[in-house]
Parts: C-alpha cells; sequence; structure tokens
C-alpha cells in the first residue's frame, strides 16, 4: 500500500483554530482511505463505523467553529458559506444512511472519494476568503453561457487542482465530446440540462492525483475512489454552472450522473443545440457540453 498524505500546506487559511480542524478532517479521511484502499473491510468494519460517526459529527462542530468565527468577523460570505455547509452535511447524512443498509467496499470508496474532493475544494474555494473577507464569487454580471462555464470550469481547475488554464474557445456540438473519461450530469427542475464532461487521460490522472495523493491504477477501468473524485468535481462545476445560468432554488433541482470511459454516446437526449467549451490546461484538456434539453 502506497503512502498516503491528504493533508497539504496549501490548505492553511491563516487561522489556527480553522487549519486545525481541517487538519483532523483530512487525516481521518486518510484513515477511512487507507481502509477502503486495504480490501480488508469486514476485519476493520467497527473502526470504519466509528470514522464515519466522527466525521458526521466533527464535521459538524468544525462548521459551528468555523460559522461563529465569521459570524465574529462579519464575514460577507456568511450565508452563503452556511448553505454550503449544510449541504455538505446532507452529503456525509445520505452515505451514512446508505452505508447503514449496505456496508460494502465498492459504497465506502464512493463515499471516500467525494469526500476528499469536496474538502479539497471547498477549503480551497470557499475558506481561503474568510481571513480576508473576500466574498464567494458571482458570476451573474457575465453576459454569456460560454464564457460563464468557461470562467467557472477554468477557476476550479485551478483552485481545486492546481492547473493552470492556458486557452479555451466555444463551439457548437457536433455530435461528440472529446476525452478518455467521460461524466454526464443530468439537472432536473422545472427545466432539464444536460452536462458532459470530458477529460483526457492526462487531466484525470493529474486532476485525481493533486486531490488524493494517489494515481489513477487503469484509467480503462477506473474504482469507486476514482469515479466518485472525479465525478465530485464536474458535480462542483455543476452546481456553480447552474447556479448562475438557472433562477430555480437549489433544492429544488435533482442530480443524476453517470461515467464513462473510452466511448460515449448521448444517452437517448437531443444534444443538438448544446454548447462545447474546450478548455486547455498545462495538464491535458478538457471538454464541457452543456445543452438545456427541457
Amino acid at each position: 500500500m502506497s503512502e498516503i498524505c491528504l493533508w497539504k500546506e496549501k490548505y492553511r487559511i491563516g487561522n489556527k483554530e480553522i487549519d486545525e480542524q481541517h487538519y483532523q478532517l483530512f487525516s481521518k479521511i486518510e484513515n477511512l482511505l487507507d481502509i477502503a484502499r486495504s480490501g480488508n473491510l469486514e476485519n476493520k468494519k467497527k473502526e470504519c463505523q466509528d470514522l464515519i460517526e466522527f466525521l458526521m459529527d466533527y464535521t459538524k462542530f468544525h462548521f459551528y467553529m468555523e460559522e461563529k468565527i465569521q459570524r465574529e468577523m462579519q464575514y460577507v460570505g456568511y450565508t452563503q458559506h452556511v448553505w454550503i455547509h449544510q449541504g455538505f452535511i446532507q452529503t456525509i447524512q445520505e452515505y451514512k444512511e446508505k452505508m447503514e443498509q449496505d456496508f460494502s467496499p465498492n459504497l465506502l470508496k464512493s463515499f471516500v472519494g467525494t469526500l476528499v474532493t469536496w474538502l479539497a475544494q471547498h477549503v480551497c474555494r470557499c475558506d481561503r476568503k474568510i481571513m480576508s473577507n473576500t466574498p464567494l464569487e458571482d458570476h451573474s454580471a457575465l453576459a454569456g453561457t460560454a464564457e460563464n462555464i468557461h470562467l467557472i470550469v477554468s477557476k476550479l481547475l485551478e483552485d481545486i487542482c492546481g492547473l493552470e488554464v492556458k486557452n479555451a474557445k466555444s463551439c457548437l456540438y457536433k455530435g461528440f465530446v472529446e476525452g478518455k473519461v467521460f461524466i454526464r450530469r443530468v439537472v432536473t427542475g422545472e427545466s432539464e440540462y444536460v452536462f458532459l464532461y470530458g477529460f483526457s487521460e492526462p487531466l484525470a490522472r493529474e486532476a485525481y492525483f493533486t486531490i488524493s495523493s494517489l494515481q489513477i491504477e487503469d484509467i480503462e477501468n477506473l474504482d469507486e475512489i476514482e469515479s466518485s473524485a472525479l465525478a465530485e468535481i464536474t458535480s462542483i462545476m455543476t452546481t456553480y454552472i447552474t447556479g448562475i445560468l438557472s433562477d430555480e432554488p437549489a433544492a429544488d433541482l435533482r442530480y443524476q450522473d453517470a461515467v464513462v470511459t473510452s466511448h460515449y454516446t448521448d444517452g437517448g437526449y437531443n444534444l443538438s443545440d448544446g454548447i462545447v467549451i474546450s478548455i486547455e490546461t498545462d495538464h491535458g484538456n478538457m471538454e464541457v457540453l452543456y445543452c438545456k434539453v427541457k
């Protein structure tokens, strides 16, 4: 088993109390990741359940303390930050309930991949802004769909994965999206949207390594940790994009996703009106298809 080190010095935000709590969260998630990768889940079931219970309780405690600090300093992004925290608590609770019914290695790996990616992006994207009292981005002033998607995806790739975006361009959908790993997210409310994210192999590998300090072992056969980590990156992107492009409350939207390698078909959706944004980074490319289908 290779060594793992999820905690990185770049995650420090400049508040000793918050930094220590973040370190504890990453440390416990790393313990869970080690169990998930060990193939010895049955013998470590009690330890694993205790870790999940700790993560639920400690995350609530951490969010309470972080929000208390934000209130005391009158942080300008407090309301939105609280909303993001509540969404993550719900995610942990949903996984916890699923694992009470099906305590399987695959589900545990999916949970760990989601945890690692969410926490890394939240610290980099949101928590870094607390001490400087900087608001969370509002992209609503941007005029066009393609510009919004380009800006959000590029910023997330830079913040979460440390990838420098070198170039971006947009065009109408021509029947395919380039990539090696594809993640389709369908967002349904009063309207319905289809997003298709295509990672080149170098980008998929670099993004996953940056977040987890692990290598993708077989790009053709991603395991659940790898799949859920990459899917969570696109989930975060989709949430930000729909928050700008849709007037519907986030709580009213439903999400479905699928992860595919090597070959992707439209899955029965008419995507002829879709827009594709091609983003070039210093470690490979990503293409993002966006289409409002209803």
